[in-house]
C-alpha cells in the first residue's frame, strides 16, 4: 500500500511548482525571461525563481507577487539582491503591498493535505497552458 505524502513534501512540491509557473508566466514567446534585480535576459529553465520574502516564511512561500525570475548569480550569491528586488516589488505592486508582505511574513499557515493536493492540480493545469504557449 503507497504510503500518504507528508503535508511537507507536498508543500515543496506545490513551492517549486509555483516557482516554474512563475518563471513561465514571465516568460516571452522564445522561452526568454529577465532577471528582476539584475536585467540579465536568459532562457526560464536556467533562471531561479527568487523569493522577496524568503521561502523560510511559509505565509508567502506559494505567493506569485513573491516570486519573480532571478538569474542564479544574483538569487544565489547575492542573496537575493534585496536592495534591488525591493526597489522592483515597491515600483510593480506598491510600497503597501511590500510592507504588508514583510509585516506577515511570520503569520503562521499550515495548509491541508487536501488544500496543498488541489493547489498542485491547479498549478499543473497552469503549467500545461504556459507550456502549450511556449510550444
Amino acid at each position: 500500500m503507497a504510503r500518504k505524502r507528508t503535508t511537507t513534501s507536498l508543500m515543496e512540491e506545490a513551492a517549486k511548482l509555483t516557482q516554474r509557473l512563475v518563471k513561465m508566466k514571465a516568460a516571452d514567446h522564445m522561452g526568454i525571461a529577465e532577471c528582476v534585480t539584475c536585467g540579465k535576459q536568459e532562457h526560464w529553465k536556467e533562471l531561479d525563481g527568487g523569493h522577496f520574502v524568503p521561502r523560510a516564511h511559509k505565509k508567502h512561500k506559494l505567493r506569485e507577487e513573491n516570486i519573480h525570475p532571478q538569474c542564479r548569480y544574483c538569487n544565489r550569491y547575492r542573496n537575493g539582491a534585496l536592495g534591488e528586488y525591493t526597489l522592483y516589488m515597491i515600483d510593480m505592486y506598491g510600497r503597501d503591498f511590500v510592507e504588508w508582505l514583510w509585516d506577515t511574513k511570520q503569520e503562521v499557515v499550515k495548509p491541508n493535505r487536501d488544500e496543498l493536493i488541489e493547489i498542485i492540480a491547479m498549478l499543473k493545469n497552469q503549467i500545461a497552458e504556459q507550456e502549450q504557449r511556449l510550444g
